[in-house]
């Protein structure tokens, strides 16, 4: 593998991750500008998860496919929003968001120096968790509507993205202040085994760079 083009894919995958976060917070929702600027981030984030991935052969390909199902579906849903195509593009961001989290994860494990693309791809499997329960959040308040609530409005008002994607990191990070709710027992469940993931991921994650890197040392 090509160690330099791999950092670059891996800073590049940050910076849109990041980028995207950004973005979330400032455009607004149900506008066509905020929409379409919102849209393009997710598009530059769904490039740079594939090309996280494209020096490895049997992932190369299914990445690409998903992705690209993904674009689709998030173009067609941005021209006719449809109910049921909204299910299908969050239901298959979902799944490329964990198929990238699953390969990052099978990386870290592999022996070798922590070197830099490492750095950036523990940080970019952490974000990517939180981008991948965020679109399971979308996809369960979509199929059943009212599954989250926010304190201090009412019911009738719905649920924005900013907020749902705000309840996945600090459900990640176990922080928990309460002000967005699950009420669904479906969206209770995934909340409750994204805490589980905050919980598990810095032990497990930090063991497996420990133990690659012990069995590089005695190589």
């Amino acid at each position: 593998m090509d160690t330099t083009n791999h950092d670059r894919h891996s800073l590049f995958l940050l910076l849109s991750l990041i980028t995207f976060l950004l973005v979330s917070t400032f455009v607004k929702e149900h506008h066509v500008l905020g929409d379409s600027i919102l849209v393009l981030s997710l598009y530059v984030t769904l490039v740079a998860g594939t090309l996280e991935l494209s020096q490895k052969r049997n992932l190369r390909l299914p990445a690409a496919f998903l992705a690209g199902i993904s674009m689709l579906l998030m173009l067609v849903h941005f021209f006719r929003p449809v109910p049921m195509i909204l299910v299908a593009n969050w239901l298959f961001l979902a799944v490329f968001l964990g198929f990238v989290s699953v390969a990052l994860f099978s990386y870290l494990g592999q022996p070798g120096s922590v070197t830099r693309g490492r750095i950036y791809g523990l940080v970019n499997l952490y974000l990517l968790l939180g981008l991948f329960y965020f679109a399971l959040f979308n996809l369960i308040q979509t199929v059943q509507p009212g599954s989250f609530r926010e304190t201090g409005l009412p019911a009738s008002d719905g649920i924005s993205r900013h907020s749902l994607l705000y309840l996945s990191l600090v459900t990640l990070t176990t922080l928990g202040y309460g002000d967005v709710l699950p009420v669904s027992h479906a969206a209770r469940m995934v909340a409750v085994l994204e805490a589980v993931t905050g919980v598990l991921y810095i032990a497990i994650t930090v063991a497996r760079l420990v133990a690659a890197y012990a069995s590089a040392v005695e190589k």
